[in-house]
C-alpha cells in the first residue's frame, strides 16, 4: 500500500519563553556520546471524526509544543559535534501534511512499514543537528497521525516517550514533572578522539517487518523455559528474555545451515546484545524523568550446551543481564576507556565480517499509550522502517496482552523466521493487521 503525503505547510516552533543564559549549554553525557547518530522514529495514530477541525488541532499542538519546549529546551537547540547542545531556541520544524488517498483505518489495519516513513518529518538516513522534528498528518476521514523524529544523540527511547507524555499533558492543561538533565554529572563526557560513534549504514538490502506475538503463547514459552533451566530463584524469565532467546536460537540454526560449507565462518563470532534501561539498576534508582541516554548493552556470546538448547541460552542471557547492577555502573563510570576500546574492536571485527550481532531492544512497560492531547489515547503507536541490520525491537500492544515487534534483516535472514513453523505458531491471529499477522514491505 503506497501512502502519498502532501506537505501543505511548515513552521518553526520555538519555546514560548526564552531559555535562560545559564542553561544554554547542555553538556552531553558519556552515554550520549556513545549513542548512535540516528533519529528515533515514533508515530501516534488518533481516530477522530471528520467533524473535528484540523486547523484547531494543528494550532492546539503547536501552542502546547511551544509551551513544553520551555521545559525541554535542548530539543529546541542544535547538537554540536559530539560534545553539547547549543540551546539557542532556534526551534523545531513542524510540518503539516495531507494524506489524500487513504483513511486512518487503511493504514492501521494493513500497515506497510516502508510507507509509514512518509509520515515522519525527516528521512531516517539523513541525520542533522536538529534534535526534534514533528509532522502532523491529516487523513480524509478526519483521523490524524503525529510523526516524530527524536535525536538519539540526546535522548533514548524512554526519554522520548516521557517527553511525548508530558507534551500531551501540557496540551490537556495538566501539570507535568520537569525533566532531570543531570546525565552529564552522572556519566561525565570523555575525550572521544578516535571514536566516531556507532555507524548506522544506509542499507537498501535491509527490510523491516512487523510481527504481533500472542500473549498467552509468550506466557507458555516463559513457563517452559523456567522449568527447563531450573532457576534458583522463583522469578521466571521475562517475556523479552524468553522470546529473545527463542528467536536467537532460530537465527543461529539458520546461520549454521547457511555457513556449513563456508570456510570463513569458522573464524566468525556470533553474539547477542540486549539493550537495557539503566534507571532502575542504580541504587537508589534514578528518577523516571531523567532525560538523556540511560541505556547500556548486555553482550553475550552464548555457548550451547548439549541437551539444554534454548533453556541453556536463557540462563546465559539472564546471567549477563544480572551483571549490569549498581556495581557495574560504578565500574563503567571509571573504566570508560576500556569500554571504548572494547567497542572499537567489536566494530572493527564486524567491518571485517568476523562478528555477527543480533540486537534486541524493548520499549515494553514504557508509557507508550499514555499520550492524550485532549481527544483520547492513540488507536495505535508504531515505529517505522529503520534499515538497521539484525535488530529486533519489542513493544507492548495497546491492550497489553501481547507484544508487537519490528524485525530488520536481510531478506534471506528474515526467511529464517517467516518459514519456521514454531515461530509462526507464536504469532497472534488477531492484531492490527486483519488479513495478515505480519506486515510485509
Amino acid at each position: 500500500m503506497k501512502i502519498e503525503v502532501e506537505v501543505i505547510s511548515q513552521e518553526i516552533i520555538k519555546p514560548s519563553s526564552p531559555t535562560p543564559h545559564h542553561l544554554r549549554h547542555h553538556q552531553l553525557s558519556f552515554l550520549d556520546q556513545l549513542a548512535p547518530h540516528a533519529y528515533i522514529p515514533l508515530i501516534y495514530y488518533y481516530s477522530l471524526t471528520s467533524t473535528q477541525d484540523h486547523t484547531h488541532i494543528s494550532n492546539h499542538l503547536k501552542k502546547s509544543l511551544s509551551k513544553i519546549l520551555t521545559q525541554y529546551y535542548p530539543l529546541a537547540g542544535r547538537v554540536k559535534v559530539n560534545l553539547f547542545v547549543d540551546c539557542n531556541d532556534l526551534g523545531i520544524p513542524f510540518y503539516e501534511a495531507r494524506v489524500p488517498s487513504h483513511t486512518l483505518s487503511d493504514v492501521i489495519t494493513n500497515p506497510s512499514l516502508a510507507e509509514l516513513n512518509n509520515l515522519l518529518p525527516f528521512k531516517l538516513d539523513q541525520v542533522t543537528d536538529i534534535a526534534l522534528g514533528v509532522q502532523l498528518n491529516l487523513f480524509r476521514c478526519g483521523g490524524i497521525a503525529i510523526g516524530l523524529c527524536v535525536s538519539h544523540r540526546i535522548a533514548d527511547g524512554f526519554s522520548s516517550f516521557t517527553f511525548l507524555k508530558n507534551w500531551a499533558s501540557t496540551a490537556s492543561g495538566n501539570a507535568c514533572m520537569n525533566p532531570d538533565f543531570s546525565a552529564a554529572s552522572i556519566f561525565p563526557p570523555r575525550n572521544m578522539e578516535g571514536y566516531n560513534g556507532v555507524p548506522i549504514p544506509k542499507r537498501n538490502d535491509i527490510v523491516t517487518r512487523r510481527f504481533v506475538f500472542d500473549g498467552s503463547k509468550i506466557e507458555a514459552l516463559r513457563a517452559n523455559y523456567a522449568q527447563s533451566i531450573r532457576l534458583n530463584t522463583q522469578k521466571r524469565p521475562s517475556r523479552v528474555e524468553a522470546l529473545s532467546s527463542f528467536l536467537w536460537n532460530l537465527f543461529m540454526a539458520g546461520s549454521a545451515a547457511k555457513e556449513e560449507d563456508d570456510e570463513s565462518s569458522r573464524r566468525r563470532l556470533y553474539s547477542v546484545v540486549y539493550i537495557m534501561d539503566l534507571r532502575s539498576r542504580f541504587d537508589p534508582p534514578l528518577p523516571q524523568n531523567s532525560f538523556g541516554n540511560y541505556y547500556r548493552a548486555a553482550t553475550s556470546t552464548p555457548t550451547l550446551v548439549s541437551g539444554e538448547e534454548c533453556g541453556g541460552l536463557v540462563r546465559q542471557v539472564i546471567g549477563e543481564i544480572q551483571k549490569i547492577d549498581n556495581n557495574y555502573m560504578r565500574k563503567f563510570q571509571d573504566g570508560y576507556r576500556e569500554h571504548l576500546d572494547f567497542m572499537k574492536k567489536r566494530m572493527e571485527r564486524a567491518a571485517r565480517g568476523e562478528l555477527v550481532t543480533l540486537s534486541f531492544s524493548s520499549v515494553c512497560r514504557f508509557p507508550t499509550y499514555e499520550v492524550d492531547f485532549g481527544w483520547g489515547k492513540p488507536a495505535w503507536v508504531s515505529m517505522a522502517s529503520m534499515r538497521i541490520n539484525n535488530q529486533i525491537v519489542f513493544m507492548d500492544t495497546k491492550t497489553g496482552d501481547g507484544m508487537e515487534s519490528y524485525f530488520s534483516f536481510k531478506e534471506e535472514d528474515m526467511a529464517k523466521f517467516e518459514l519456521d513453523s514454531e515461530f509462526l505458531a507464536l504469532i497472534s491471529p488477531i492484531g492490527n493487521v486483519k488479513s495478515n499477522p505480519f506486515a510485509r514491505l
